[in-house]
């Protein structure tokens, strides 16, 4: 296993020789070069993704320093290790990298020799971490079990109030004035020993310092947590942290059909038991049903969706989605089908046209299409003259299909239209990140990433990147511009970052490419 490196420094100079010297220590240390950005905040949104095993950071950076992208990290990524660098051997710096748990904190110019040791240093304590099976200490897994229990107290509902209270002291945990979740997983390692022992010691690596969660791996069935915090949106926030982190661990050892449940979110500890039925029953009615990952009922209950009292039972949003581009025409005439009667055959393509309107709104409909459902008396026009009602219809769902997204999150559709439109006007912003677009769609970063790769079936970078690397592959086939103009056109202020991007995707450099379009 190789252990992923994320280097966050805004001098670009600096940066390079980073990168150059972790690729080069990548042929004598498990460690691989896993991506880089100019300050924290750009750093964020990738690390969220990415998830490396090495985060390597300047200290002072614009837009987001260090030491609070550490903080930051350390939240999302508890397992993550830690380096600073600095051009100050400031001793306050220094107590701040303490404070964050850093590992080593080292002075420009960074000396390969410092650079080797240290890394050396870390690959040995992940390795340490990873190596930690079966030997958890008798008091520890006491403890586990009496974690075990009082779950399972709450779920059942059990245990009163106070009894809640007092066993959750044992933990440093309190529920008191705080909105709660339960999470589940199926157990994937209870047939073999020695598998749940070494996932077991890497849940409490994770996660055993977090105050805001409690969880335990005893039960044959499930993974299984208990999630608080002061709000709603921060409970959720955190269990989609958790559920995410989950996945990509399992996923890691080829747990590929893993699914989490998240159930609803409460007040009070007598309720808890309501959100662990909610969860279970997701779990096994929809576990191994649905493609995405992530099942959430606050998520399925969230308004906007089709209403329960349309005459007609139509989901137009989620057939749509699902449509192959040899079904659009019988998809269209089954649109087309009479009615019993004309009048129920206009109130019939009065509702299909209102749907499409809302879908053309959310969507990425071109304006002028937009127009034609303008208002009622259009849409009573339009459903009286079936010639006029099947150009419409071919139109509009024909421009709704440019973008597929997977028809299990057909619901999200208007969120990834949104998404792509403002991806597309500004994918060429240096500056462009997953919090940016996320807070475009109005959706915490955790939540939005999870939408955007179960619905697209890639994360937010890998999309980003790919949008920049097609336009590039256009300007390296049109124009005769130099290679740094063309990065710095396509969003990146390093060249050298976008060849080794461009190489990495291509199998052949930028200039290569252009070499083989001139032959």
């Amino acid at each position: 296993m190789t252990y992923k490196v994320f280097i966050v420094e805004d001098e670009h100079l600096i940066r390079d020789s980073l990168r150059n010297q972790i690729l080069a220590l990548s042929e004598q240390l498990p460690i691989s070069y896993s991506g880089e950005a100019g300050d924290g905040e750009m750093a964020l949104a990738e690390i969220t993704e990415i998830r490396p095993d090495i985060l390597l950071t300047d200290i002072k950076m614009p837009f987001m320093d260090g030491l609070t992208l550490a903080k930051e990290t350390r939240k999302l990524l508890p397992w993550t290790r830690i380096v600073f660098i600095s051009g100050f051997d400031d001793f306050e710096y220094a107590k701040v990298a303490i404070q964050v748990q850093a590992d080593d904190y080292l002075l420009k110019p960074i000396k390969n020799e410092e650079l080797t040791q240290t890394m050396t240093k870390i690959v040995q304590l992940l390795d340490q971490q990873k190596k930690a099976a079966n030997q958890a200490p008798e008091q520890e897994m006491v403890l586990e079990l009496k974690k075990n229990h009082l779950l399972n107290g709450l779920f059942s509902g059990e245990l009163s109030m106070s009894e809640a209270l007092q066993q959750a002291t044992t933990f440093s945990r309190s529920f008191i004035g705080k909105k709660m979740t339960v999470l589940l997983a199926h157990n994937q390692y209870n047939q073999n020993f020695e598998d749940y022992t070494r996932f077991t010691e890497y849940l409490e690596f994770l996660f055993q310092d977090d105050d805001r969660l409690l969880f335990s791996s005893v039960s044959s069935r499930f993974i299984k947590f208990l999630i608080f915090d002061t709000s709603k949106e921060a409970v959720l926030e955190t269990a989609y942290q958790v559920a995410q982190t989950l996945i990509h661990e399992l996923e890691q050892d080829s747990q590929d059909d893993l699914a989490v449940a998240i159930g609803s979110v409460v007040d009070r500890v007598s309720e808890i038991p309501n959100s662990y039925e909610i969860a279970r029953d997701f779990l096994s009615t929809y576990g191994n049903l649905r493609t995405e990952k992530i099942i959430s009922y606050e998520d399925d209950m969230k308004e906007g969706e089709l209403s329960p009292t349309h005459p007609f039972k139509l989901d137009l949003a989620a057939e749509i989605a699902s449509l192959g581009t040899d079904e659009t025409n019988a998809f269209i005439q089954r649109l087309l089908t009479e009615q019993e009667t004309p009048e129920r055959t206009r109130m019939y393509r009065f509702f299909i046209l209102t749907e499409l309107k809302s879908l053309a709104e959310k969507g990425n409909v071109a304006a002028e299409l937009q127009a034609k459902l303008a208002n009622v008396e259009q849409l009573v026009a339009i459903a009286s003259q079936r010639s006029y009602y099947q150009l419409v219809l071919e139109e509009i769902i024909r421009s709704l299909m440019k973008i597929k997204i997977h028809p299990a999150m057909a619901k999200y559709q208007s969120v990834i239209n949104q998404a792509l439109a403002f991806i597309n006007e500004h994918f060429t912003d240096p500056d462009i990140s997953l919090n940016m677009v996320a807070d475009e769609v109005a959706l915490s970063p955790a939540h939005f990433s999870t939408i955007f790769s179960q619905s697209l079936g890639t994360t937010f970078i890998e999309y980003l990147t790919d949008k920049r690397l097609q336009y590039a592959k256009e300007l390296l086939k049109e124009t005769n511009k130099k290679l740094a103009e063309i990065a710095m056109e396509i969003g990146y202020n390093d060249p050298n970052y976008f060849s080794f991007l461009f190489k990495k995707k291509q199998g052949i450099s930028p200039k290569e490419y252009r070499q083989q379009l001139n032959n």
